[in-house]
């Protein structure tokens, strides 16, 4: 058990790659990868199909500065050959606290990085220039929009009054499916927190103080993996 824990949001090229592996297969494989050198090895040596959006990081890492949080927006590249070692395009982003964020602004690497929080939607913000997009997503736009307002989160308690947030009336950020008419709902609000390593599920509004629906103790499972493997 290797501490990986990730979320994957939809994106929504204007196009699928034909005979590519589809997201689903993919975001399986994301199970098995030991670390951040093979995750990218992963994600650029496979050809996908369609596009998604990865968030996670790995929190078993034996050096603290490898502690820090990931964003990947991916697409397929229906350019790319088999000579390619890159099949995708791939834009990598880290969230990197105020130590950490000295160090790489100092390497200067392509890579994106961003300081203490970073939020993301169903559309692409870094590889616009590289993928078309369907027709755009309003409710993602609009909540987008909406994020930008609450400026940095700091918090817990600042990250789910987000989550619950309701003041777009059409485009809420938390739904409720008998107030909103386009048969959507937001099902569950799921917190990582990597400092207890724990899930924690809610079912209900999380920014009215509800009660969570469950708490999972991650340790416990890498204790029992351990223990297995020994």
């Amino acid at each position: 058990m290797y501490g990986f824990v990730i979320a994957l949001n939809a994106l929504h090229p204007n196009y699928i790659g034909e005979s590519r592996i589809p997201r689903q297969i993919i975001n399986r494989a994301l199970l098995s990868v030991v670390d951040e050198n093979e995750l990218d090895k992963l994600l650029h040596e496979t050809p996908i199909a369609y596009g998604f959006c990865i968030n996670g990081g790995f929190f078993r890492a034996d050096n603290n500065q490898q502690c820090y949080l990931l964003n990947y927006e991916l697409g397929p590249n229906l350019n790319s050959h088999d000579n390619m070692t890159n099949k995708n395009f791939i834009s990598k982003c880290l969230v990197l606290n105020n130590e950490q964020y000295e160090q790489y602004q100092k390497k200067n690497d392509d890579v994106c990085i961003v300081l203490n929080y970073l939020l993301h939607y169903n559309h692409y913000e870094r590889l616009q220039g590289s993928i078309v997009e369907r027709a755009a997503l309003l409710s993602s736009r609009n909540r987008a929009r909406r994020g930008l307002e609450f400026g940095e989160i700091r918090t817990e308690k600042d990250a789910l009054t987000l989550l619950g947030d309701r003041a777009d009336e059409k485009f809420p950020i938390f739904i409720i499916p008998e107030t909103n008419e386009n048969n959507t709902a937001t099902l569950c609000t799921a917190h990582f927190n990597f400092h207890t390593y724990q899930l924690i599920i809610y079912r209900n509004n999380p920014k009215d103080n509800s009660e969570p629906h469950l708490v999972y103790n991650l340790a416990n499972l890498w204790k029992q993996n351990d223990k297995t493997e020994k």
